[in-house]
């Protein structure tokens, strides 16, 4: 059984995988999909349990609901990373060749068959995660992580886009066109990284929504949630 860190690590992963078992109700089809995966696999399970409590573990170190609110935010950037490359594999359609070197790229120990396979269990276990950190975040009631978050999703996806375009394409003068658009990208990326490393958390409205989101089905405490 796995052992957790604290009360408070207890708590965070028994909401995580309350929101999952939700997630597999959800109208999103992938939502779905992918977190029945996850639950109906015991091996799959267990993998998502430990990798996901790994990933909790500095937000449950905190009691200050500032600091667990920016960990959090910590947490949703690496699975934005882990989810990135098998994303842009299924947005963009990307088959043959082209899917071939870009495994060569980001997997070079790896054949290809084996690189597949591994960046496939990445994204599911960090989709998964992402549903649970997310749904965290809205329990926590800061509206301005769920704001950064995305803003920061959606620009490392643009960013990841162009870094594979540099890497894979063989026109040279196209790459330094895409170039130098590439450094204004990522300096917006580092902005928006300082600013969920350093901005303050919206003040908690405890609306009657929020809170029944928290207390759903009676499962969750409405007050004191993260503060044992």
């Amino acid at each position: 059984m796995l052992r957790y860190s604290s009360s408070r690590h207890r708590q965070l992963m028994t909401a995580s995988e309350y929101a999952l078992q939700d997630a597999t109700d959800s109208p999103v089809p992938r939502e779905s999909r992918i977190a029945s995966t996850i639950l109906d696999d015991d091996k799959k399970y267990r993998e998502w349990e430990l990798r996901h409590a790994n990933l909790l573990r500095p937000v449950a170190e905190q009691s200050a609901r500032k600091y667990q609110v920016l960990a959090l935010r910590h947490a949703d950037v690496q699975l934005i990373h882990r989810r990135a490359l098998f994303q842009y594999l299924q947005t963009h359609e990307v088959r043959g060749e082209l899917r071939q070197r870009l495994f060569r790229l980001f997997h070079t120990t790896l054949d290809f068959n084996e690189a597949i396979l591994a960046e496939h269990r990445q994204y599911m276990l960090a989709f998964s995660s992402g549903i649970s950190t997310n749904h965290i975040i809205d329990v926590m009631h800061d509206s301005s992580s769920t704001r950064l978050v995305e803003q920061y999703e959606k620009t490392f996806a643009r960013y990841f886009e162009m870094k594979c375009f540099v890497a894979t394409a063989r026109d040279s003068d196209t790459v330094k066109i895409v170039h130098s658009s590439l450094r204004d990208v990522q300096g917006h990326l580092m902005r928006l990284k300082r600013r969920m490393e350093t901005e303050l958390p919206t003040e908690r409205t405890g609306n009657f929504d929020q809170q029944e989101l928290l207390a759903r089905s009676g499962r969750y405490e409405i007050q004191n949630y993260l503060n044992v």
